[in-house]
């Protein structure tokens, strides 16, 4: 699939996290403050980040999955890919949120993905390790942006 076709695809998806009292619907380059929100009274207080630091950047978060790195594969291919990328995402220490990639049209199925608090680098290094073409990345006051490995 062409990049054109792709980044098109990845636009038309709506980004699923799943909180303690919900679900927040997240798209590639809109805002979304009642996330925000979530983010800086939930989240924001147990992220081991120095306030100063957090005030300056605010939180930093990316979504990553290993389903279908670059092209389709098998269901259980893509279910055990998805439990090393579990276990990588534990083992960092990173905090996460369950997440699920849902296409506007249905072409794909769920994929499911976690929303993992951490840096667009190492976001983006995390996809890249998994074989990913993109990650989306975000922070709180500012939309999702869709970031090319």
């Amino acid at each position: 699939m062409r990049r054109a076709a792709l980044e098109a695809a990845f636009r038309a998806t709506t980004y699923w996290v799943t909180v303690p009292d919900g679900i927040f619907c997240l798209r590639i380059g809109v805002a979304h403050s009642a996330f925000d929100t979530f983010l800086l009274q939930q989240v924001a207080p147990v992220l081991p980040r120095d306030e100063q630091q957090r005030e300056k950047t605010g939180v930093c978060w990316g979504i990553v999955t290993a389903y279908n790195p670059g092209s389709l594969r098998s269901e259980d291919d893509n279910r055990s890919a998805q439990a090393r990328l579990y276990a990588r995402i534990v083992a960092s220490g990173w905090p996460f949120l369950a997440a699920c990639n849902l296409a506007d049209d249905s072409s794909w199925p769920a994929e499911p993905s976690y929303l993992v608090f951490a840096d667009s680098a190492q976001i983006s290094s995390l996809g890249h390790e998994f074989g990913q073409l993109a990650v989306v990345c975000g922070r709180t006051g500012a939309a999702p942006q869709l970031i090319w490995l």
